[in-house]
């Protein structure tokens, strides 16, 4: 029988440290020294008794194997089964799950880990979830299961532990716990967003350049490509069973994967795959992968990727400045800094800990499952190794070597850049850091060539990654707010002017990171990513310079609403989804039939008609702008009324542009508002079955036309963040 030792925990000056250093968003706040030149100790946590039943002699084998990875300190082995067994006389492990026990029983395993276990250590949980039980939250319903809490031992909300899960069969486990020698030279990253445009897709991409790897991007399925990888990217959509693209399509199922001859680490940014007994990390595992990361929870809202661009940006600035660290440690540390630049997280974790449930909205929510989802399964020392001269993925026309500071009379910075007859798309990436006390307020002009093609506004651009035309983000650093933005410059040839000025706030500063990428020409079909999708309609990045193509166009037909003096537009043919489809739920989470009762409805004495089957909203493709042609009406009103809602926190009105027969046209705004709050105005609020969305609360809203008189030719959407209902024509 293994010994078992009881370590003592981190004392109060090393705490200190690690607090210090996370106020200013260090490299280090997992221990006090550097993690890249001292070995961090691995303490492993079994419940022997379950294992002997579990693999019979074969644990031998998975003991041998825990006993090179200790380097025989054998003394590293605590059985958490026993000592449980011991106190209370009954078995750690969980008989299946959902179980009214696991977090009692999991609350009982970190304390007492906590007097055993040396912060900054990485834990490895050798078994599956019964035998060694994962913790069960439930966040406004949304029910998940996750071990994140074992990284933090002291209970304080802010993990300092790294903790990983091996599990498997016999010879699976080994694999994990004796790692992969040998370089990794060789990464894939299966893009369901645009890597030239996508924040995420792209710095993972450009850190694995950097490190010597030779990087493929792929938009569709590639067998070949998965197979000789050493590291597998994913940025899309999830479940416990695939991973695929923006369109469904898959890129792996858990019953095709291919035999993974390089023992890869896998990266999974999509939705939901970790649940207990998870298909997809069991088939991983057993195709060949020895580390995998990913969430197990759900995304809600309607920003894509809003849950994790912040903790990619921590992960990959982390792992830069400590290369030789871990994976688990690594993922460990960006989580603490996550926490630490969210303020009132921390507590929030330590009740979700306590407890197992919290009541928690919008932004809040988002920032706690961010913080909590997020695991290791795998191999405890994977690394992501330098591994020689770094790789270019695209060409840089220009790439800023030293910080630039506006502020003052220094409002305003001005470079160029040459492009050729044979390149691709140009794109800036622009790297800016402002106070936090000036997040909301800067603005930032871009010229390019003596014209202005995009203002990047703090208030609206830089609280989550949101995909357009362009793609915004940045996350929190201590006192410094780091926004990020990706805008594709305008078609040209020769000597390009680029200008950035900082119309609005106190001060900015572009930091290295910004630069000019020009991508190969043929790198939409050399990637195989879609730009066209199922329907036909063409999807993808367009200049700023040309008008971008309309999304969802059709024509329109008067109906007759049974009430003097208003006409209804009938345009459900251009209705593209569901409801349903973007999570607000329903009686039958099918249609607009679960909540209205008929289809005439009215609101302050205007009649509108409703579709309640089927497709009974006009949204964009991608659950960003809203772009829409109606054609058609040619009719005359007074006023056009609409049944709208916003997305989550919606920070943009929709633009809208009512041309008329005379070639003329009215410019206006539809002002969008919260829905899952009923923020008002409310014209219809519905209490959805998704837990996290409570309402659905639908606006009424209202556009008066200049002049009465001109037939209305088309009505235009432009922009916003919204889902369009219905449109009734008032012509008394």
């Amino acid at each position: 029988m293994l010994g078992i030792s009881h370590f003592t925990k981190c004392s109060g000056t090393a705490l200190l440290l690690i607090f210090i250093g996370l106020a200013t968003c260090p490299a280090l706040i997992l221990a006090r020294t550097d993690i890249g030149t001292t070995e961090k100790p691995i303490v492993i946590v079994t419940n022997q008794e379950d294992l002997v039943k579990r693999l019979g002699e074969k644990q031998d084998l998975v003991l041998e194997a825990c006993r090179l990875l200790l380097k025989g300190k054998t003394e590293q082995i605590l059985d958490g089964g026993k000592a449980y067994e011991g106190q209370f006389g009954k078995a750690l492990g969980i008989e299946s799950y959902p179980s009214a026990e696991a977090n009692g029983k999991a609350r009982w395993l970190r304390e007492w880990l906590c007097a055993r276990v040396p912060q900054g250590s990485t834990i490895v949980l050798l078994g599956d979830e019964k035998s060694l039980p994962v913790w069960q939250f439930d966040l406004e319903g949304m029910q998940f299961t996750t071990d994140s809490p074992y990284s933090d031992l002291d209970g304080d909300g802010v993990p300092e532990t790294a903790v990983c899960r091996v599990l498997g069969p016999p010879e699976i486990m080994v694999r994990q716990l004796l790692g992969k020698g040998g370089s990794r030279s060789r990464a894939v990253i299966l893009c369901s967003e645009d890597t030239r445009i996508h924040l995420e897709t792209r710095a993972f991409a450009k850190h694995l350049a950097h490190l010597g790897c030779d990087v493929s991007i792929r938009g569709a399925r590639d067998d070949e490509a998965l197979t000789r990888s050493d590291f597998i990217i994913h940025f899309g959509h999830g479940e416990p069973s695939s991973i695929s693209n923006r369109f469904g399509e898959s890129f792996v199922t858990a019953s095709a994967i291919p035999t993974l001859s390089h023992s890869p680490i896998v990266f999974v940014d999509g939705c939901g795959t970790l649940p207990v007994g998870s298909p997809l990390l069991h088939s991983f595992l057993k195709q060949g992968a020895i580390g995998y990361v990913g969430s197990t929870a759900t995304v809600q809202g309607m920003t894509p990727a809003r849950f994790t661009n912040e903790l990619v940006e921590h992960f990959l600035r982390i792992h830069a400045e400590q290369p030789r660290s871990s994976i688990p440690l690594v993922l460990t540390t960006a989580r603490a800094a996550y926490i630490q630049g969210h303020p009132g997280l921390s507590d929030k974790l330590r009740q979700l800990a306590a407890t197992g449930k919290i009541v928690a909205f919008g932004e809040e929510l988002t920032d706690l499952l961010t913080a909590a989802e997020w695991v290791y399964y795998g191999d405890p020392r994977a690394v992501m190794p330098k591994i020689g001269s770094p790789k270019e993925m695209s060409r840089q026309a220009f790439s800023l070597a030293k910080s630039i500071h506006l502020n003052g009379t220094n409002r305003s910075w001005q470079t160029s850049f040459e492009t050729k007859p044979d390149d691709g798309q140009v794109t800036l990436a622009l790297y800016t850091e402002v106070p936090i006390s000036d997040r909301e307020r800067f603005s930032i002009s871009i010229r390019q060539s003596d014209k202005e093609i995009s203002v990047l506004d703090g208030l609206h651009d830089t609280v989550y990654q949101r995909i357009g035309r362009d793609c915004r983000g940045g996350y929190v650093c201590g006192d410094t707010y780091r926004a990020r933005f990706l805008l594709p410059l305008s078609d040209g040839q020769g000597q390009q002017q680029l200008e950035v000025r900082l119309v609005k706030g106190m001060s900015a500063v572009l930091t290295p990171g910004t630069e000019v990428d020009v991508w190969p020409p043929d790198f939409e079909k050399k990637i195989g990513l879609r730009q066209v999708a199922p329907t036909g309609r063409p999807i993808g990045i367009r200049t700023p310079t040309r008008r971008e193509p309309i999304r969802v166009g059709g024509v329109a037909k008067l109906r007759s609403t049974g009430v003097p003096g208003f006409l209804a537009l009938d345009i459900s043919s251009m209705f593209n989804r569901p409801h349903s489809s973007i999570l607000v739920g329903g009686g039958d989470n099918a249609s607009f039939r679960t909540w209205f009762s008929e289809d005439k409805v009215s609101d302050s004495g205007v009649p509108f008609l409703v579709e309640r089957t089927g497709n009974d909203v006009l949204v964009s493709e991608n659950n960003t702008q809203n772009v829409y042609e109606i054609k058609g009406i040619e009719a005359s009103a007074r006023a056009l009324h609409f049944l709208i809602w916003g997305y989550t926190y919606p920070r943009d009105s929709a633009r809208l542009q009512i041309t008329f027969g005379d070639g003329s046209s009215q410019e206006c705004e539809l002002p969008l508002s919260e829905w899952t709050r009923a923020v008002p105005p409310v014209a219809f609020d519905f209490e959805n079955t998704v837990p996290s969305f409570k309402h659905t609360a639908v606006a009424h809203q209202v556009v008066k036309i200049a002049d009465p008189e001109k037939k209305i030719a088309a009505i235009i959407s432009n922009s916003g963040t919204y889902g369009l209902i219905a449109i009734t024509l008032q012509q008394n």
